[in-house]
């Protein structure tokens, strides 16, 4: 499953013709897995959706209410900015958004920890940039 482990890898690849990344071996990756992208400046982060599930329920045993409105405040804002909701099908391809153009379809991935950063030559509408 995507996440299970510590991300650790880099891997060169192409996106392609219907805007699919193949996710490498690193990403642990199965097919089902449940996936966010989130652009962040001239990257995406990839995240398994179960990651995310984890710090809702984490948010959700804080007592301190203030430090709690604070968590999900930030949290709400990080949602706002997620681009792509995906799964990861048989062939351990994610579809990336329409919203995504590639000017070139060479990119990078590289594992880092809980997710999986991308880079490369895209752009996609300004109301996904990361808000902060």
């Amino acid at each position: 499953m995507f996440g299970d482990k510590v991300l650790v890898g880099y891997s060169s690849t192409n996106i392609d013709e219907k805007n699919r990344l193949r996710l490498p071996k690193f990403t642990c990756a199965d097919a089902g897995d449940k996936l966010v992208v989130v652009p962040d400046g001239n990257r995406l982060l990839i995240y398994s959706s179960v990651i995310l599930e984890e710090y809702v329920d984490k948010i959700d045993e804080i007592q301190d209410i203030n430090m709690r409105k604070e968590l999900l405040a930030e949290f709400r804002t990080f949602c706002e900015g997620v681009l792509v909701e995906t799964t990861v099908d048989k062939s351990n391809r994610i579809n990336l958004s329409d919203n995504l153009h590639f000017n070139d379809k060479n990119v990078e991935l590289q594992g880092a920890g809980d997710r999986v950063i991308l880079y490369g030559d895209f752009s996609y509408p300004e109301l996904y940039r990361k808000r902060g």
